[in-house]
Parts: structure tokens; C-alpha cells; sequence
């Protein structure tokens, strides 16, 4: 008989009895000698779990294991100890930060410029990463020429951000790019090769392009003249939605904090190598430079540094809920690996993100990585992933099973999803079954309660598969987004039956679309004009109230969309009978010129009884009173409705903007109440200190 305790009767008991929270799993009673991990990953954002109205329905939901989780995390003053916060003045401040190597996260946008040579013929493709900062690195493209001098085709030769010279010595080169209307290269440009020939095309405005080539020793102006490179934007895919989190474990919800098991994990978008990892774990979390912190360490210490293969990991991971291993997509050029990686406990585990390790291997660890490789398709060419994986937890035995897309840009796009069985069992997972996808797929997110897994396609339409045990057919919706170029995962609200969807065009507006699980119908909202730049707008997150049916203040949604197109905007959406409306209740710009955003990240502080809402921009942040107007994160209060947002909003300043941002919890212990993210440019995980998260 399984055992549902009313949760506010929990928390009367915590804390009229000194007793510490014993909220049972699914199906069982939880004991308070046996230790209870939680994980904190971008999971959480994606399955949602409002308290029901009804027994039955709220039954229903904590059939799955992520209810316990998401119970827990959203009630830490049922678990952590000391959580009753000292009231005091708002201030943010930056605990530490650990550099992850040579990586470039989070692209602004994977769309691909084409051009056309004018004063010649030919035309070019280019395919970038963000640097942040409004600065996009080329990192792939093709010139051809078809008329005039040095007829042929040039592919581009790698380098940059800093400036490179060229294989025959020729030319200085950065092969930066700065996205607008047309966009501009800087005064060192691009360079291609081929033949025996490079040629190097740079300029200093949009209006005022040189083309040069070199050839056996011999320079040759091929055109100065304005406007001859003249760009224009056509769609291209970012299955990975542009956006990843870091992964938190806590060891054990019913005892004190613990320096040594709570971890945080990141995935590293750069190619594992002995000098480079591509998955890196800290602990003794709860510290500072000074050493004053709850651990006694001056800063984060390496539990873990890999080389796990020798491709990216550019995607969010997941952690097991014993804490001992970690799932995640490698992602190589031509082909994809899903892992899951049992974490060493004996010798060496690497002891930074230059200095890993391979798992299993040097220095006596015991790490097993096992990968199975996304087939049929995952050997194709063209084939790659930068998706995440969803677990489904499915009991205390651990035999969970993930669910994975990849993808192919060939064509119009196509792609699969997997359903792989043997995760965190010690044995070496196994496709069960691959679904084909006639577009690219989002990363995918699955609900229990309707027994579907839902994902966006780059076709403007959610998806989804009922997993019945045999290999499925997808079963495509409407198109709802005619004119989107991004896949994002959805939102589910597991509770109510209902999928939340967000799109960066459909041919006039980025827009959010409500639909429940049975599709039968649909609502959308726009949330700016539509964007050919960025992929967001984001996934939105709701406020206290939406989650435990309060009516002051109503039920809202929250989502960074597109402002004007390149100006990440807050907005306010409200609902009527649990149907989201389709007009916005209110908006405010979030940054003061060309920017993107991260996905919003709420938390409830029931001490304080405070709701916050975490979002952070790439440049020109709104916030100034903190850091110049580079890039930031926000704290906005959220617990009246919409929050103020001025040039004296409470933000921390992060260079080229952030991740997805992790809450903790609320604590007066030191460096108990944080939140985790990465920043976009130089790469470095941090950890940041919201005092009284205010």
C-alpha cells in the first residue's frame, strides 16, 4: 500500500517535533536512517508538479520519482538544516568560479549566413558559435567563386577568436563575426583555402568589404569596393535550444550538508583530450576564498576531471539518484554517443579541467564510462546531437531508462528518438528501440502521468511518442510555429496535462504555445518579434503560486522572449480556468541593446516567503548599479506579481551572460544558499551567494 503523507502535515511535524523530513518515495516509506539524494538538473524545469486540488490526482503524480524530488526542492525548509535566514538587506556576491578550460558555450544562434560576391560571382555559407558579447566565432563555411579571377571553391580555414596567421604566412585572420541586419567582420576577417590559394575576405563596416587572394607567392586585390558582401539570413537548426545547466547532487536531505558527497557536475562543449576534460565535478561547494565558509576549503575542490571520448558534451547531463554516475550525449563531428558514467572512488579521478583524466584508465581510478552509439543513424556524416537525456526514474533498483534524440541537418532536417534501457544499472546500455523523425527534434521530455514523450520539431510542430514497449511512430501535431527555425524542449505540467512549448518565430512573433497532453487543442502567446539571430525565447517558469493553486497573486508565467528581436524582455502571462491567455499582462526589457537571455529559473523562499526569479543576459544589462553593462545575472522579486526592473535591479555581473541558472535553497548557514550557472565567455562554472536570496 503505498503511503502519501499531506505535506503541510510534514512540515508541522519538522518542525513542532525537531524531527527531520521523512516525505516518502513512491511506493515506499522513507526511513531517516537510510540517505535520501536529490538531484537538482535542467529536468526540473522541464516536468512540473503544482499541488492538485484533487486526492487522486495528486496520487497520480507521485507515481513518479521526480515528484519526491521536486517536493523536496521546493520545500528545503523541510531538509536543510538551519534554514531559517537572517533578514537582511539584498546583496549578491560571487563565492567562486572555476575555469573549464577552452570552451565556448552556448551558441547564440546555429543559423546560416549566405552571401554573394557581387563585383565577381559566387556566393558562401558560414555557420558560428556565440563568444558572447554580441561576437560570434565562424567555425565552418564554403566560399564560391563562379566568375571573375580565382574561380573555385574555398572552404574555411579554422582559427580565431585571437588572431591567427595564415598556413603561407599571408594574412592575419580571427575568422570573427558580428551578427545585424548585415552582418560586419572585424579588420583581421575570414579566411579560406583551397588549391593552393587563400583568400581572405575583411571589412570594418557592413558597407565597406576587401577580398584579397594569395597564390605562389603573389598577392591579388580581387575587389575593394562597398557592399559587395552583401548577407542574408536563412534558418538553421539548434536542437540543443541554445541553453544547458549544471547538474547539483546532495548526498542526503536528511542531514546536515556534506562537503565531501554534495557535488556539482558540467558537461564541457569542447573535445575531451589529456589536456582538456569534457565533464568536470566539484565538491566542498559550500565555501569561499577566505576559507570562512561552511567547508573549510578556499574554494571548490576537483571530485572528478574526464576525458570522457574524445568529442564535446555541449548538452545538460543527468545524475543518477544514488549520485554514483552521470548520463550524457557525447557529441562527435558525423556521430553521437549516449554514456553513462559510473564516477571512480580509487586513485586519481583528474585534478582540474586541463589536467583529466580517462575514466577507467591512469592514475588506478575504477570509473567505468559506458557509451552505446545513436544507430541507425548515429554513424551517418551528417549525424550529431546536442541533446540531453531524460531519465525516467523507475524504482528503487536504479534500472532506469533515458530517452535521447539526434539529429541531421541534411536536406530539411531529420532526426530519431531512442529509448535506451540498462542506465545506472552497471551494465552497458542498449537501444530498445529508435523512433525516425521527419525533422529535427528538440531534446526530449517525458510524462509519466499520459505515458508520452513530448519534443519540438523544427518544422514549427510538438511531437510526441506514447512508449507502449515496442518501437513506436511519432505523432506529429499542427504546425504551430510556421516560421521557427529553434527546437526547444518543452514544459510539462504533469499535474494538470499540459505542455508548454516556446518558439523564435512563426513568421511574425516568438511565441509560447499551451497545449494539453491529448493536443487537442492550442493556445499561444506572443512574447516579442520574432528572431532570425537568437533561439529563445527560452523555457518559462511560473510563479509560487501557479505551483501551489494561491490566487494572490494569481497564477503567472514568466519567459524571456525577443522584445524587439535582439532585446531579451521579461514577460507577465496570466491564465483563465488554467488556460494560459494569448495576450501578455506585462513586459519589461531586461537588457538596453542587442543581447540574448538564459531560461528563467524560479524559486520560493518559504522563510522568508519570497519569490524570485533568476535570469541572466549576454551584454547590456539592464542592471547597472552592479558591474557596468556587460553582461549579468538578475534576482527579481516576483512575490507581488511583476517584478520592477530598473538600472538598480539586483544582479552580479557575468561576462557574456549565463547558462541555465541551478537554485539551491535557503540556508543562514555560509554558502548554503546559492545558485549555479556557467558564463559564456571564458568558460568558468559559478557559484554565487544570494544573501536571504533577496
Amino acid at each position: 500500500m503505498r503511503i502519501f503523507f499531506d505535506r503541510l502535515f510534514i512540515v508541522a511535524l519538522i518542525f513542532c517535533c525537531g524531527l527531520m523530513a521523512s516525505v516518502p518515495t513512491a511506493g515506499q516509506t522513507a526511513s531517516p536512517s537510510v540517505p535520501l539524494g536529490i538531484v537538482s538538473d535542467w529536468t526540473q524545469h522541464h516536468i512540473l508538479f503544482p499541488d492538485a486540488s484533487d486526492a487522486a490526482e495528486q496520487a497520480e503524480i507521485q507515481r513518479e520519482p521526480r515528484w519526491l524530488q521536486n517536493w523536496y526542492l521546493r520545500h528545503p525548509e523541510a531538509w536543510w538544516p538551519q534554514s531559517h535566514p537572517v533578514n537582511q538587506k539584498a546583496r549578491t556576491k560571487r563565492d567562486w568560479s572555476v575555469a573549464l578550460g577552452l570552451a565556448y558555450f552556448e551558441p547564440l544562434f546555429d543559423s546560416t549566413y549566405t552571401f554573394g560576391i557581387t563585383a565577381q560571382t559566387g556566393n558562401g555559407t558560414l555557420t558560428s558559435t556565440n563568444l558572447g558579447g554580441g561576437e560570434l566565432l565562424v567555425t565552418a563555411g564554403t566560399l564560391n567563386v563562379t566568375g571573375g579571377s580565382d574561380i573555385g571553391s574555398y572552404t574555411l580555414h579554422p582559427g580565431g577568436p585571437g588572431v591567427t596567421v595564415s598556413p603561407a604566412g599571408a594574412f592575419d585572420y580571427d575568422d570573427l563575426f558580428f551578427p545585424a541586419a548585415n552582418p560586419t567582420l572585424d579588420g583581421y576577417g575570414l579566411l579560406f583555402t583551397g588549391g593552393g590559394t587563400e583568400v581572405n575576405i575583411w571589412g570594418n563596416s557592413a558597407s565597406n568589404y576587401s577580398f584579397y587572394s594569395f597564390a605562389g607567392g603573389v598577392y591579388t586585390v580581387e575587389i575593394t569596393s562597398a557592399g559587395f558582401f552583401t548577407p542574408g539570413v536563412s534558418s538553421g537548426p539548434d536542437p540543443g535550444g541554445g541553453q544547458m545547466f549544471p547538474a547539483k547532487y546532495v548526498f542526503n536531505v536528511k542531514s546536515a550538508p556534506s562537503c565531501a558527497n554534495d557535488f556539482v557536475v558540467i558537461g564541457i562543449p569542447t573535445s575531451g583530450s589529456s589536456t582538456q576534460a569534457n565533464i568536470l565535478g566539484l565538491n566542498n561547494l559550500y565555501s569561499n576564498s577566505s576559507g570562512t565558509g561552511f567547508c573549510p576549503t578556499t574554494g571548490p575542490t576537483v571530485k572528478f576531471a574526464y576525458a570522457s571520448g574524445t568529442g564535446q558534451v555541449p548538452a545538460s547531463l543527468v545524475i543518477s539518484q544514488s549520485g554514483k554516475q552521470i548520463a550524457y550525449v557525447e557529441n562527435l563531428s558525423g556521430s553521437s554517443y549516449f554514456h553513462c558514467l559510473t564516477l571512480g572512488s580509487t586513485g586519481t579521478n583528474g585534478t582540474g579541467a586541463t589536467a583529466p583524466v580517462v575514466p577507467g584508465a591512469g592514475g588506478g581510478n575504477n570509473a567505468v564510462d559506458n557509451r552505446v552509439l545513436l544507430s541507425p543513424d548515429g554513424g551517418v556524416t551528417n549525424q550529431g546531437s546536442t541533446n540531453a537525456p531524460f531519465i525516467l526514474y523507475t524504482g528503487a533498483d536504479f534500472r532506469d531508462v533515458a530517452y535521447v534524440t539526434s539529429y541531421s541537418t541534411a536536406g530539411v532536417g531529420s532526426g530519431y528518438l531512442y529509448k535506451i534501457s540498462n542506465v545506472f544499472n552497471g551494465s552497458v546500455p542498449t537501444i530498445v528501440w529508435s523512433a525516425p523523425i521527419t525533422a529535427i527534434p528538440s531534446t526530449p521530455v517525458y510524462d509519466q502521468v499520459s505515458n508520452k514523450v513530448f519534443f519540438t520539431d523544427s518544422s514549427g510542430r510538438i511531437d510526441y511518442v506514447v512508449d507502449s514497449g515496442a518501437a513506436p511512430s511519432v505523432v506529429y501535431g499542427p504546425v504551430v510555429a510556421s516560421g521557427t527555425t529553434s527546437e526547444n524542449p518543452v514544459v510539462i505540467d504533469s499535474t494538470h496535462q499540459m505542455v508548454y512549448a516556446s518558439f523564435n518565430s512563426n513568421g511574425t512573433h516568438a511565441i509560447v504555445v499551451q497545449t494539453p497532453t491529448s493536443m487537442a487543442s492550442s493556445v499561444s502567446v506572443a512574447v516579442g518579434t520574432k528572431t532570425t539571430t537568437y533561439t529563445g525565447p527560452y523555457l518559462p517558469d511560473f510563479n509560487n503560486s501557479f505551483y501551489t493553486g494561491g490566487t494572490t497573486p494569481p497564477p503567472m508565467m514568466f519567459v524571456a522572449g525577443t522584445g524587439t528581436g535582439t532585446l531579451p524582455t521579461l514577460y507577465g502571462v496570466g491564465f483563465t480556468g488554467g488556460v494560459m491567455n494569448s495576450t501578455v499582462s506585462n513586459s519589461a526589457a531586461l537588457a538596453t541593446g542587442t543581447a540574448d537571455s538564459s531560461p528563467v529559473s524560479e524559486f520560493y523562499n518559504s522563510t522568508l516567503a519570497k519569490d524570485f526569479l533568476f535570469v541572466g543576459v549576454t551584454n547590456n544589462c539592464v542592471a547597472t548599479k552592479l558591474g557596468g553593462t556587460g553582461g549579468c545575472i538578475m534576482s527579481l522579486d516576483i512575490t507581488s506579481g511583476f517584478p520592477t526592473i530598473n538600472a538598480n535591479t539586483t544582479a552580479l555581473a557575468a561576462t557574456g551572460g549565463t547558462s541555465g541558472i541551478i537554485p539551491d535553497n535557503n540556508s543562514n548557514l555560509s554558502q548554503a544558499s546559492s545558485v549555479y550557472y556557467t558564463t559564456k565567455t571564458g568558460a568558468t562554472l559559478v557559484k554565487a551567494t544570494q544573501s536571504a536570496l533577496q
